[in-house]
């Protein structure tokens, strides 16, 4: 681990970030209420001016509703458009670079069965095009989730898409998710029970393993736990440093919660152990 920082912000509205995206020292969040949050930081300096503005589209407030819990997304460094994964109505909004407006929202059919409070929590686009959603908590066979890979970009083609299922860690849900460089998908998962706390894994899925109706594992690389310090782990990014190693970032979710932490973890990692 290369560190740990305990993030603050005089802003009422920074809180219960939901999933990230950092590329050259350049971070962009977002919170369950649809609002984005972007800052530089190199892991050196103790502040860092930060820009937030809420996602274009319906202009939510207060009032949580389906359209609004914004948990998953993801982004194209081609043309520097985003998608956002909304939980609650299982449905995907492309963007604009930077945010700049809406151009595209779709519920794709394979998803509607998702539950209301358990649609896309993590996804990932492929450097292929494709697209990759795990649902939170989805009932599949086995103890597995439900999850769709698309073969191109889910706004265009809601239609297109295999089912298959995800099976975390017993007791662990997935939460974000990232490709790495050789191809890969890093998967974080989070656990949580009143007998044994918090703690998060990180576990691996090859896109070449999904096949339709399909049980893939997530093999798990790395547990994060007690006496580490850990929160409720929910946001994950992964980039390549110009060392060729492998950074990954995570980032928590306080919840809302006073008692609660968000804190950002870095690691650094050689290709050849991420087996």
């Amino acid at each position: 681990m290369n560190g740990v920082w305990k993030l603050t912000s005089n802003s009422s509205y920074f809180w219960g970030i939901s999933t990230m995206h950092h590329e050259r020292e350049h971070f962009t969040l977002l919170n369950d209420y649809t609002w984005s949050f972007s800052f530089n930081f190199d892991g050196k300096a103790a502040e860092s001016r930060l820009h937030l503005k809420p996602v274009p589209g319906r202009h939510w407030r207060w009032i949580r509703s389906t359209d609004r819990d914004s948990e998953s997304l993801t982004y194209d460094p081609a043309t520097e458009e985003t998608w956002i994964g909304y939980e609650g109505s299982s449905s995907i909004r492309r963007y604009s670079p930077r945010l700049g407006r809406q151009v595209g929202w779709v519920a794709p059919p394979l998803m509607r069965r998702w539950p209301e409070n358990a649609g896309p929590e993590a996804m990932v686009r492929l450097a292929d095009g494709r697209f990759i959603v795990f649902s939170e908590e989805a009932d599949g066979p086995q103890s597995s989730h439900a999850a769709v890979m698309f073969p191109g970009d889910p706004v265009l083609n809601p239609r297109s898409g295999t089912e298959f299922f995800y099976r975390p860690p017993p007791g662990y849900d997935a939460t974000d998710a990232a490709q790495l460089p050789d191809g890969r998908v890093l998967v974080l998962n989070r656990h949580f029970s009143l007998l044994d706390g918090l703690s998060a894994a990180l576990t691996l899925v090859d896109p070449r393993d999904i096949a339709p109706e399909r049980i893939v594992d997530g093999r798990i690389v790395a547990i994060l736990a007690a006496p580490l310090t850990v929160d409720n782990m929910e946001a994950l990014s992964v980039e390549r440093s110009k060392a060729g190693k492998v950074v990954i970032w995570i980032m928590s979710d306080d919840n809302f919660n006073p008692l609660q932490q968000t804190l950002l973890m870095k690691f650094t990692l050689d290709p050849a152990q991420i087996r």
